[in-house]
């Protein structure tokens, strides 16, 4: 006990050093105190989750915030085992062959039942805490710190890219979005998420600072671009599938300021690239798009039946032909942004995902009534925004059918769907007396 808890303050001071240090690691417009501030919260936050997955939900074999660690502990020992095996199977390298399926039948997650995606996420997880493992000496608080920093660099990276676009005095409503209750739980565990803030802050922030006509700057941006994309794939791969049509709509005539040619190229590049997707399998015949959905729509329903899910909702079927899917999406969009109602709220986690459903439809009507619409130049990024979140929104409601996994999938992107409307206030709406308690002046 005595070298758990040693290890652990050791780590957060570090980390919280590092944080004060480190201008790089704070966010932009905002006193140094306030990032490790929310670092700090973000810690407690996941002991929290630790303690309700531990002593409330107590099947650590199947819950995510104990049965990859557990995982991680058998691809650990292999290294104590055999070195030459244990870098095999992180590297990937050689990681098929049959006398490694000894190591494998040990780990309960690290094969699944249903994987459409091109990369394993589960893998990707066991073996991120398997190495950090190296350092934490297997100390499960040290692994919260770890992801609490990782995910606190990707909304670091994607706050300050995106609010460089807004007027400094904005910038104090990226406090309520990082203080979402979904939010703030879902991305200070040891699960996925975490990383997946990290491939997003990553990959937004070198989308963002890319300029034309500055190669240098270019490539480092480019370099950035590739590295948030790689951990996206290795994490959800779908969050890449829909963030390209986004992105390249973005670039495209990037310094046109026409309304109507903003809008025109995000119709359009939308409805080619939904087109290319949905037909892939012609040329393609083993991708089927359709198809895919059809299977994780077929699954997830299922596996919810299974588990009897005590939030589960009819979510409405759909066939393998786009017109059938793209009739769903909007009800997915709802469904993912909305709900759950606060009548459903069962238990207290999902009365308080109700309650912030609501404060999010409130939030998002007090930007509307803040906004300078005559004045607003960001329309390019604020359509780039909202086309990546909401298809993403639309992908997870046709295919999620438990109320308590929806909200969890959707935290690491909703704050990009919120920093959307904040793009839309105007300078003078913050009182100044508001900004000078956290912003740097």
């Amino acid at each position: 006990m005595v070298k758990e808890i040693l290890l652990t303050l050791f780590y957060l001071l570090l980390f919280n050093f590092l944080i004060l240090r480190f201008p790089k690691l704070q966010f932009k417009n905002f006193k140094p105190v306030v990032t490790p501030i929310l670092f700090n919260l973000k810690f407690i936050t996941g002991i929290f989750i630790w303690s309700i997955y531990t002593f409330y939900y107590k099947d650590v074999q199947n819950n995510d915030v104990h049965k990859f660690y557990n995982d991680a502990i058998v691809l650990r020992n292999v290294a104590s085992q055999s070195p030459k095996d244990f870098i095999q199977i992180v590297s990937g390298i050689g990681s098929n062959e049959p006398r490694f399926d000894k190591y494998y039948a040990e780990m309960k997650n690290w094969k699944r039942n249903f994987d459409e995606a091109p990369f394993n996420e589960n893998q990707t997880i066991i073996k991120l805490n398997a190495l950090l493992m190296f350092v934490s000496l297997r100390v499960y608080f040290v692994h919260i710190l770890f992801m609490c920093f990782i995910s606190l660099i990707g909304w670091v990276l994607l706050t300050n890219a995106i609010l460089k676009f807004a007027p400094a005095a904005n910038s104090i409503f990226a406090i309520p979005i990082m203080l979402l209750p979904s939010v703030l739980f879902w991305t200070s565990g040891v699960i996925k998420e975490p990383l997946l803030v990290l491939g997003l802050g990553v990959f937004i922030y070198g989308l963002l600072y890319f300029e034309n006509g500055n190669k240098r700057k270019n490539l480092s941006a480019v370099a950035l671009m590739l590295a948030g994309a790689f951990i996206i794939v290795l994490i959800k791969f779908f969050v890449l599938a829909c963030l390209i049509p986004a992105v390249i709509a973005f670039l495209v005539l990037r310094q046109n300021q026409n309304t109507a040619t903003i809008f025109l190229k995000y119709l359009v590049i939308n409805v080619l690239l939904l087109a290319c997707a949905f037909n892939i399998n012609r040329l393609i015949p083993r991708i089927n798009l359709q198809q895919m959905l059809v299977n994780k729509q077929t699954h997830s329903v299922k596996e919810a039946e299974y588990f009897n899910a005590g939030s589960r909702i009819e979510i409405p079927g759909f066939d393998n032909n786009a017109g059938s899917i793209l009739k769903t999406a909007p009800i997915g969009i709802w469904n993912t942004i909305a709900r759950p109602y606060l009548w459903e709220g069962k238990n207290i986690m999902m009365l308080a995902s109700a309650v912030e459903n609501v404060l999010i439809m409130l939030f998002i009507i007090l930007c509307l009534w803040l906004s300078d619409f005559k004045n607003f130049r960001q329309l390019n990024l604020l359509l780039f925004l909202l086309n990546f979140s909401l298809a993403y929104f639309a992908l997870i409601g046709i295919c999620t059918p438990v109320l308590g996994n929806l909200v969890r999938y959707r935290a690491p992107l909703l704050p990009i769907l919120l920093f959307a409307f904040v793009l839309l206030i105007r300078s003078d709406a913050v009182p100044g007396k508001l900004n000078t308690l956290v912003l740097n002046k």
